[in-house]
């Protein structure tokens, strides 16, 4: 198989649902049409699929010789802002026709790369030795669909995991399948400092909740300097801040949220103990208490590629693409669920570049300027379907950490609950 040319062979029907889900965008545990868009082109395709309520889509493709399984997945929502109609340099080439919600992630390429490598692979079936399993997941942006999505994965069982996620600043043409941490953990925190509220004209009577945040916001910052390990990266943001109603009042209370993101697990540890224990001690010196609606834990879920897995992807991508396509990138800071199949599967999880400054491409995730390159697109299309096929045709042993627990205790021991749907 010429996986590439088969790839470039499938780019207009790729692009074609690129742009119709471009155009229809739906924000996470909402996407009914995407869904049905999905099932229509695996029935078409002679997919066996099923839907997995408030989960995602399933679909099986069975190779002509018994073997291995192979989970590769892709996520569907949108984002709930609004797009520009121009990327960093020109007008876009498609646009969404609703101002509430917007593919500004990337996720609607995920999902037509996925659909054109079931296309080649369901064509090639003679290829395969062994099972792909395709999972497009719900809501990865609000975290909804991956419980349902997992466990029914689990339940089927596989041996490894591949995942795309386009990524705005590699230059299109270019791949990512390092080995090692890829994307962090992260720690959410909402906390609230109580004070003793007052008028403006006396402060000294008064016990300042700000004052309090605004010393322990400025500790935080270099607490990674002082306190924590240089060569393990961690981040801590602020993302909401509540305090007050008048200019001439001293609150009683201030609010704040944020995150705590890390590769390491030790490091998250270390962090968030480092977090409360600073907190504790500016609370004590500003006369204030201070409790938690959501108390900092780490969580040992970054995303990880296996070594093992890493090595056949890079190889994959070479043979099927070419050697000048590889590219090193570093771990990416943000969070992604895709680290929950990892706990139960070993796989790689792809950066697939989307910038051309020529096209103006590039722009960050989630911003309004967003846009994929689509000529990125095959790339990454022959990248699934030849990491498929040589993932199942590997007899190397995979020496992995699989999670023993059902996915239910493991959701219960990481403080994540499941979504639950709201009562209609």
């Amino acid at each position: 198989m010429d996986t590439f040319m088969l790839a470039k062979q499938a780019e207009e029907y790729v692009v074609g649902l690129y742009r119709d889900l471009h155009e229809h965008p739906e924000i996470g545990m909402q996407e009914e049409r995407t869904i049905q868009v999905i099932v229509d082109e695996l029935s078409k395709l002679g997919i066996e699929n099923e839907i997995i309520p408030h989960g995602g889509i399933i679909g099986i493709i069975e190779g002509d010789r018994p073997g291995k399984t192979i989970v590769l997945r892709a996520d569907i929502d949108a984002l709930p802002m609004k797009e520009e109609p121009n990327n960093l340099k020109q007008p876009k080439v498609v646009v969404s026709q609703d101002d509430r919600a917007a593919h500004t992630c990337g996720h609607d390429g995920h999902t037509a790369m996925l659909l054109g490598a079931a296309k080649i692979l369901v064509e090639n079936k003679q290829a395969l030795e062994g099972k792909v399993i395709l999972a497009f997941e719900q809501g990865e942006e609000v975290g909804g669909g991956i419980y349902r999505i997992l466990s029914r994965l689990v339940e089927m069982g596989a041996d490894g995991i591949w995942g795309i996620h386009l990524k705005s600043d590699i230059p299109t043409g270019k791949i990512s399948v390092d080995a090692g941490p890829r994307m962090s953990g992260v720690s959410g925190f909402q906390v609230t400092i109580k004070g003793k509220s007052g008028h403006g004209s006396r402060p000294d009577l008064s016990f300042s909740p700000v004052d309090c945040f605004t010393d322990f916001h400025q500790s935080l910052q270099a607490m990674r300097l002082k306190s924590l390990d240089p060569f393990m990266p961690i981040t801590y943001s602020i993302g909401s801040v509540s305090a007050g109603m008048a200019a001439n009042v001293i609150p009683e209370e201030l609010a704040f949220s944020g995150t705590i993101r890390y590769l390491h697990y030790e490091q998250g540890l270390a962090g968030a103990e480092e977090f409360i224990r600073l907190l504790e001690r500016k609370c004590e010196e500003y006369h204030c208490t201070y409790h938690f609606d959501m108390k900092p834990v780490a969580r040992n879920l970054s995303v990880y590629n296996e070594e093992t897995c890493a090595g056949i992807a890079e190889q994959a991508i070479k043979k099927a693409i070419g050697e000048d396509v590889v590219y090193s990138y570093p771990a990416w800071m943000a969070s992604e669920p895709f680290s929950f199949y990892q706990k139960y599967f070993p796989g790689v999880f792809a950066f697939v570049g989307i910038e051309s400054k020529e096209k103006g491409t590039g722009a960050e995730h989630h911003n309004a300027f967003f846009e994929i390159d689509e000529d990125a697109l095959p790339f990454g299309v022959a990248a699934t379907v030849q990491y498929a096929i040589d993932f199942l045709q590997s007899n190397v042993s995979i020496d992995y950490p699989r999670e023993s627990q059902s996915v239910a205790d493991f959701f219960k021991e990481m403080n994540t609950k499941p979504y639950e749907p709201p009562v209609v």
